[in-house]
């Protein structure tokens, strides 16, 4: 068999035998074979990566990116030890969160290190990422001491977008890491999903803060037109924190009832002056005008985008458990937890405080009443916790 060749600008004919037809056969077959494998590979991390991308930026909150990111490159991207830092400019360090593979504990660890002289530091300094292809012959600091046994490689790439650099996130491989190899090129794409995800969480919670803050100054004008009120709001979500805690509610929830117990009364800035500070009896048509500041207050929040579970608590923190309250009347388990304890504690408040038509009534008085309503106005499970709060002293 002859076959031509173009060899130093000429053409050659070459004779094969019948054994080298066969090797050159076998050979093209595994040439094409290994064209398509690496063709079906490339498609198929190019479908993880934008899984991955997608459950990165499928979130507003900074913690929750960093957990997803670090997970998925465990999974992903095959990385044995990986951690993303975040650069604190005031203090010149990097909140850093390791991967749980990195340790031999379950959970992601945080801790705080010092970015001047290590390799973070000059990579959040540059803006350029860095690869050590041995990790064996590397004398310098990579701040992730415990992922120097059976590692190899590392690459070290800068968290940034909007032209800020957040960060970098490291990560270490048991084998081989070629600066210009796909493996790289990935992490370099997953590093700039990342840092777009965190430039959107970071600004997402800066407005949230703002809004936050105006809806905060406008319960403090509101509580400063009555004496009586003063506090109000802060007593009623630090107290409906302590129930939820009581409860066994999770730390995120406490906080969200926090939140709650805060914001509960803010649709009140949409209630007549006169109303709310009348001393006698309120008229229907009047009864009817306060009714409406749950609603309100809902409202009010919704542009803050917060939990579902906090506008909830402002929007049914009326409701009785009976089915007798406002504004829709719901009752028993269709009342969400979160307004079903501020329901307890906000009038818990309202009974042991002064008002301009009576004094504060005493303890005793207050349980009683709280245990006469309890199934009526109240859930019978918040009552009894508030009650056993009340007798230990702790809502001071």
């Amino acid at each position: 068999m002859s076959e031509n060749f173009v060899l130093d600008g000429k053409t050659k004919s070459i004779d094969f035998g019948e054994e080298e037809v066969r090797f050159l056969k076998v050979l093209r077959a595994s040439l094409d074979l290994a064209i398509d494998r690496g063709q079906e590979e490339n498609a198929e991390m190019l479908r993880k990566l934008i899984e991955m991308g997608q459950r990165i930026s499928s979130s507003l909150e900074i913690d929750v990116i960093i957990e997803t990111t670090l997970k998925s490159l465990v999974e992903v991207a095959g990385a044995k030890c990986c951690a993303l830092g975040l650069f604190d400019k005031k203090t010149g360090e990097i909140a850093l969160k390791k991967s749980p593979e990195s340790s031999n504990k379950s959970q992601i660890r945080a801790e705080r290190v010092q970015a001047e002289g290590t390799i973070l530091g000059e990579v959040t300094k540059t803006g350029q990422p860095m690869v050590i292809e041995d990790l064996a012959n590397y004398e310098g600091s990579l701040c992730l001491p415990d992922c120097s046994n059976g590692m190899r490689s590392a690459a070290v790439f800068p968290v940034q977008a909007g032209g800020r650099i957040h960060g970098a996130l490291i990560v270490c491989t048991p084998f081989a890491l070629d600066r210009k190899g796909n493996e790289v090129g990935y992490l370099s794409i997953i590093t700039s999903q990342v840092g777009l995800a965190i430039e959107n969480a970071q600004l997402y919670e800066s407005l949230r803060e703002y809004y936050m803050n105006v809806v905060n100054a406008l319960t403090a004008a509101l509580e400063a037109k009555d004496k009586y009120t003063q506090g109000h709001s802060l007593r009623v979500a630090l107290w409906a924190k302590e129930v939820a805690k009581e409860i066994g509610l999770s730390d995120k929830e406490q906080e969200m009832i926090y939140i709650g117990g805060l914001l509960h009364d803010i649709g009140k800035v949409g209630v007549r002056e006169q109303i709310l500070l009348k001393t006698d009896k309120l008229t229907p048509e009047e009864e009817k005008e306060i009714h409406t500041h749950p609603r309100t207050g809902a409202r009010i929040m919704e542009p803050a985008n917060l939990p579902k579970e906090v506008v909830e608590a402002v929007l049914y923190h009326h409701e009785d458990y009976d089915g007798g309250g406002y504004p829709e009347g719901i009752a028993g388990e269709k009342i969400p937890l979160l307004p079903r304890i501020i329901r307890v504690v906000d009038s818990y408040d309202a009974m042991k405080s002064d008002r301009p038509y009576r004094k504060a009534f005493s303890k005793k008085w207050v349980i009683e009443e709280l245990n006469r309503c309890s199934g009526k106005q109240f859930d019978p499970v918040v009552v009894e916790a508030m009650i056993k709060l009340i007798e230990q002293g702790k809502l001071a």
